[in-house]
């Protein structure tokens, strides 16, 4: 049977310093070149991103900034591909990864196939400690899932037809790529987890854009939600801390207005459950300072829960976007 035409869509804004390794790894899969193309899709940058695409034999789309989700649809849209192959634009594929992916295409039920996460040689903490929470997170994951990240997906190009692709309402990098995980999976397909299929980060992360991220997640979240309530409590990446931290967290910030006590009780059980994953990424790793992170998602709790109000308030009380 002849291996689907594969499109590989990377958006891209303000991208210069990274986009080149990227490409690089993309052009370097062990996939049939005459098989593949790959199309970057520049999203209104103001740095020298096109020049950068410009030094590659791949396609090379601009729109004026409307966000990656708006990006990726522009994407694939251009594509000759049966199978849309989404990864970012700070990504590095492993030289296996469209093999892995599309290996999945001919099963009739499935409409898209996820990988998982590296980090590609970061000397910071916060980047391996973003890799271990990330690769923990995954090994609990089943063979199917509700939801991917479209840092590594491949996606059927007649599935984004029947679904109509990402929403563009998305105009950050938060949510979007789960909006579409559920209309697929509510239109019958099934999503597979190829966990062997693997793309490296190669941006570094500082505490403060790390913060910032998980701001939006907790923003957005509340858009997502209020179009899927029912997958609230169906997202095999998350488990137990997740869901009761944000109980603890809301519970605490309550207390600040209604003085009913227990304050530091609530803090403290939200500390404590903190510190598993940091023990077992500090064995693992061999390190004790990554029980400093123990810290780190105590405090982004309550920047997720930030993020929560404020995407409540816009998107389920004043029914905004």
């Amino acid at each position: 049977m002849e291996k689907p035409y594969v499109s590989v869509v990377i958006p891209a804004f303000n991208s210069a310093s990274t986009l080149s390794h990227t490409i690089k790894a993309c052009m370097d899969q062990d996939y049939p070149k005459d098989r593949s193309e790959i199309i970057v899709v520049d999203d209104g940058s103001d740095d020298n991103t096109k020049d950068v695409a410009a030094g590659f034999n791949i396609r090379y789309v601009y729109q004026k900034k409307s966000g990656p989700a708006s990006a990726r649809n522009n994407g694939w849209r251009n594509s000759k591909g049966d199978a849309i192959c989404f990864t970012d634009a700070d990504c590095i594929p492993e030289s296996d990864w469209v093999s892995k992916l599309v290996r999945h295409y001919n099963a009739t039920s499935t409409g898209a196939v996820a990988g998982s996460y590296n980090v590609h040689g970061s000397p910071y903490l916060l980047d391996k400690f973003v890799h271990y929470e990330i690769q923990d997170r995954h090994s609990r994951m089943p063979e199917y899932i509700s939801s991917f990240g479209t840092y590594n997906v491949m996606i059927k190009r007649a599935v984004l037809e029947v679904t109509g692709g990402f929403n563009p309402e998305y105009h950050n990098a938060s949510g979007e790529d789960t909006d579409l995980s559920y209309k697929i999976t509510g239109a019958g397909y099934r999503i597979y987890f190829a966990k062997d299929a693997f793309v490296s980060h190669k941006n570094i992360l500082r505490l403060w854009r790390y913060l910032l991220i998980q701001f939006r997640h907790g923003y957005w979240r509340m858009k997502l939600y209020r179009g899927n309530i029912s997958m609230i409590a169906k997202d095999e990446y998350g488990y137990w801390k997740d869901f009761l931290e944000v109980f603890l967290a809301m519970g605490f910030i309550s207390s600040l207005f209604f003085d009913f006590g227990h304050r530091a009780m609530l803090i403290a059980a939200l500390f404590l459950i903190q510190l598993p994953l940091a023990v077992k990424i500090a064995f693992q790793a061999k390190d004790v300072l990554y029980l400093g992170f123990s810290l780190v998602t105590f405090i982004r709790a309550f920047v997720r829960i930030a993020g929560g109000i404020f995407g409540f308030i816009k998107f389920w009380i004043f029914r905004m976007g």
